[in-house]
């Protein structure tokens, strides 16, 4: 294991802020494979940069926790490994880990590699030893940058001394895609659908029957309160399945989730949501023109068809007033 005082990565990941993260995301993720690009932003979006700083800066973090209504598990070093179950490239996160500390103790000059460079040639090391594609592994590893820059190196250490997550199956990157794009797709008059017609929307791809049905043009948030199991035993948020709500008007920030599939098959964002999720800091970006984001609220995104979310282990207002 690398020694905690040798941290010359940490050292040169701790020198950016997120407008450097995200240009180089902007470069990384168009090279990633279609079976986590989607995954990757929605990771950085759940895990932002400025909730670690908040906490880690302010001389009570409770305190600041309290005024930032946070909600949930928010602490991103108690579940590293948690985290990143929802990326394809977690297959490979043992190995992913293992890299990111031999890197951890270079001499290398890290500044004039620059970040872009560094996770790729970090994701590169890995590709003749498992002869996979590059890009199946370029996103899992920012993310792995990214996770080390928020929690450390010793926490980091820690994690890389446990195995990773549980898989349940061995699906390919394409047959992982093809099972998020089933054939119904929101047309030009699917107005005229039956409103009875159901929908299975997919909430843990990792986990067999974590799914709910949800009728055409329902939201989310209602759909999922159907499902009667007991999810208040994993998570207090839960009170009515397995998507955290309050309030179900977009007021509480609660119920955001990220849309692995499918997104096109859910209604359009409106503005009103688009400030709703400004105001809690959950979006992703500010994309002019982008009409169905990775990052919604389930309670003002209406089903059309077929759809897989990953759900956030913790709410908040980052960004509003506070």
């Amino acid at each position: 294991m690398i020694a905690v005082e040798k941290n010359s990565l940490h050292s040169f990941l701790a020198k950016h802020d997120e407008k450097t993260w995200t240009r180089a995301l902007e470069n990384i993720i168009p090279s990633v494979h279609p079976v986590d690009q989607v995954a990757t932003e929605i990771w950085f979006s759940f895990w932002p940069l400025k909730l670690s700083q908040s906490l880690q800066q302010s001389a009570d973090a409770a305190q600041t926790a309290g005024k930032m209504q946070l909600d949930g598990r928010y602490r991103l070093e108690e579940q590293i490994d948690a985290s990143v179950e929802f990326l394809f490239g977690s297959r490979y996160w043992p190995e992913i880990k293992k890299t990111v500390l031999r890197y951890a103790g270079t001499s290398a000059d890290l500044d004039s590699i620059g970040l872009e460079k560094l996770i790729r040639d970090m994701a590169s090391s890995l590709v003749a030893e498992r002869k996979i594609s590059p890009s199946v592994l370029l996103g899992i590893t920012a993310v792995a940058c990214m996770i080390l820059q928020q929690v450390g190196i010793a926490a980091f250490a820690a994690a890389a001394e446990c195995p990773g997550p549980a898989l349940r199956d061995s699906l390919t990157a394409e047959e992982v895609l093809k099972a998020r794009a089933p054939g119904t797709r929101r047309g030009l008059f699917s107005f005229l659908r039956p409103t009875d017609k159901k929908f299975t929307i997919t909430f843990d791809e990792n986990k067999k029957g974590y799914t709910f049905q949800a009728i055409c043009a329902q939201d989310l948030s209602m759909a999922c309160a159907v499902d009667r199991r007991n999810y208040q035993s994993q998570d207090p948020r839960r009170i009515e399945g397995p998507i955290p709500c309050q309030c179900r008007s977009g007021a509480c920030g609660y119920c955001w989730i990220g849309v692995l599939g499918g997104k096109d098959k859910l209604s359009e964002i409106t503005e009103f949501e688009k400030k709703r999720l400004k105001y809690f800091g959950y979006a992703s970006s500010d994309r002019d023109g982008e009409t169905h984001p990775p990052v919604r609220l389930a309670c003002q995104s209406k089903c059309y068809g077929e759809v897989s979310i990953v759900i956030p282990p913790w709410n908040g207002v980052l960004d509003g007033r506070y």
